[in-house]
């Protein structure tokens, strides 16, 4: 009898050796497939977050270029306020120079006026003279700078 109780008992441990591990079969099953499910799961991940990465390398070199662009639009900028100061100051001068060179043509103009005038003046004194010298009957009265001859006629300027 005590075979047979050991029979039974090995027997029972037997059974519940491939119970178990049937039960540790189908575990590892499931966790096999759980680790299937996850490594696709992980490959489609991937795969949205390789045209990422690719897409932020691009970016990287678009932001590398802009700020390449953006140093050389400041140097550019740069060189044009330095630029733009030297023709401010060239035309501040030019302007003071033209100033002094018109204001020295109004002077001029004025003399030459004045001067012409002058010799106006002289010169019709002149040549009431001679007209006195070669008519003395005439009387030179009549002939004055501010008359002029209108039809036949000695009238005044207006």
């Amino acid at each position: 009898m005590r075979s047979t109780a050991r029979t039974k008992v090995f027997a029972n441990r037997e059974t519940a050796l491939y119970l178990e591990l049937a039960s540790l079969r189908q575990s590892e099953k499931d966790a096999k497939k759980a680790l299937q499910d996850k490594s696709l799961e992980a490959v489609e991940l991937e795969a949205k977050i390789l045209p990422l990465r690719t897409c932020t390398v691009e970016l990287d070199d678009i932001v590398a270029d802009l700020k390449e662009n953006v140093a050389n639009l400041a140097d550019r900028s740069t060189q044009r306020e330095v630029l733009l100061g030297q023709v401010e100051g060239d035309l501040a001068e030019k302007t003071e120079s033209l100033a002094r060179a018109t204001k020295s043509l109004r002077r001029t103009d004025e003399e030459l006026t004045n001067d012409a005038a002058a010799a106006y003046g002289e010169g019709f004194q002149d040549a009431v003279a001679q007209f006195s010298c070669a008519y003395p009957e005439v009387d030179p009265s009549l002939f004055d700078e501010s008359k002029c001859v209108v039809d036949g006629q000695i009238v005044s300027r207006e």
